[in-house]
């Protein structure tokens, strides 16, 4: 299977690519590097079945490029994780977590895969009257812009 990991730099990115390269799968990795280190990905980039592209996601028309050629599956784990500091910039929450993801699923559409695993936050249950917090809790007070967006996200994919 050919599958796209975005924040493929990060740490849970690199270890998903590490392990489904060592399941015999194509993975194409994608990380803009704000967070992510290209040192997480040196095994894997020496690996035949990789290709990395340094690209931010709010290149619509790039990462539509990016997933020509067979992507028949994305792992979405790119986001802006930065939750203590999300109100000094909360521009970059909305860019980074749920345009992002607008982006992405728009490139799914356009080029034909229709399989996601979106990586949420426990952070979307904010601050919830029951603990713990059942999926069908009522829904919670957010806390973060962080849980916010990607609650948001989660309401674009679904």
């Amino acid at each position: 299977m050919k599958v796209l990991i975005t924040g493929s730099a990060g740490f849970i990115g690199s270890n998903l690519t590490d392990a489904l390269l060592a399941l015999g799968h194509q993975v194409v990795g994608v990380d803009n590097l704000s967070t992510g280190q290209l040192d997480f990905l040196n095994e894997a980039r020496v690996h035949p079945n990789f290709q990395f592209h340094q690209l931010d996601l709010l290149d619509e028309a790039s990462l539509t490029k990016v997933m020509t050629g067979g992507i028949q599956y994305v792992f979405h784990l790119a986001a802006n994780a930065d939750v203590r500091f999300g109100l000094n910039h909360p521009r970059r929450d909305t860019e980074q977590n749920l345009l992002a993801t607008q982006n992405l699923l728009e490139a799914m559409r356009s080029v034909g895969v229709n399989r996601i695993a979106f990586a949420s936050t426990g952070s979307v249950y904010g601050e919830s009257s029951a603990i713990p917090t059942p999926e069908d809790a009522p829904f919670p007070i957010q806390t973060s812009l962080y849980g916010a967006s990607k609650i948001a996200a989660e309401a674009l994919i679904s």
